[in-house]
């Protein structure tokens, strides 16, 4: 079984880049989750996750880090693009049942892929 923990290719992890996402990105609010996407400028989806200590001491915000790694695992896959991904997970994150947080999340990430630019097809 390949590994799945995220290199650093597949992580946003510079300031520059997370202020890029949030000052271009779309956003898209749920219950559990606002997700903030970008059109990539690399070859892969990469993903940055934001847990301020509004949502929790340090043991809430990586428990919530942790689920986020894991929904954007099940839920990455991309057909022909890639996108830079901001998670921010809300408190009500550790009331909810994983089941919940699965559909709230896919649900989520299908509207904001949705929300996305296409590419143009215009190449002669």
């Amino acid at each position: 079984m390949p590994s799945q923990s995220f290199t650093k290719a597949q992580r946003v992890r510079r300031r520059g880049e997370f202020q890029h996402v949030f000052n271009k990105g779309s956003r898209v609010a749920s219950r559990y989750f606002t997700l903030l996407l970008i059109t990539g400028s690399t070859s892969t989806t990469r993903l940055g996750i934001v847990a301020s200590k509004k949502i929790g001491d340090a043991v809430h915000r990586n428990r919530a880090k942790r689920l986020t790694r894991e929904l954007f695992r099940r839920h990455r896959p991309l057909p022909g693009g890639s996108v830079d991904v901001v998670v921010i997970p809300r408190r009500d994150v550790f009331h909810a049942p994983y089941a919940d947080l699965d559909r709230d999340f896919r649900a989520a990430w299908h509207r904001a892929v949705a929300r996305l630019p296409r590419p143009s097809s215009d190449a002669c």
